[in-house]
């Protein structure tokens, strides 16, 4: 019993590796507007959107940024 103690404390104490990679749709709108997203793909969907949306939207002014 005491064997198994010593690495459950450990892999409890220990951090695990989590991805926090998150992913960011930037859009230049009287300023600038940051839009958190699920993924890369829905991020630049919504870009096409913005891209879309005429001169009123200042469209073709986007951008997706990865963080941390």
């Amino acid at each position: 019993m005491k064997r198994f103690l010593l690495p459950l404390l450990a892999a409890l104490a220990l951090p695990t590796a989590v991805s926090a990679e998150t992913v960011w749709l930037i859009v230049a709108y009287h300023g600038l507007e940051k839009i958190e997203m699920k993924s890369m793909e829905q991020c630049k969907e919504q870009g096409e959107i913005w891209n879309k949306g005429g001169p009123s939207v200042a469209a073709g002014r986007w951008k997706c940024l990865v963080g941390k």
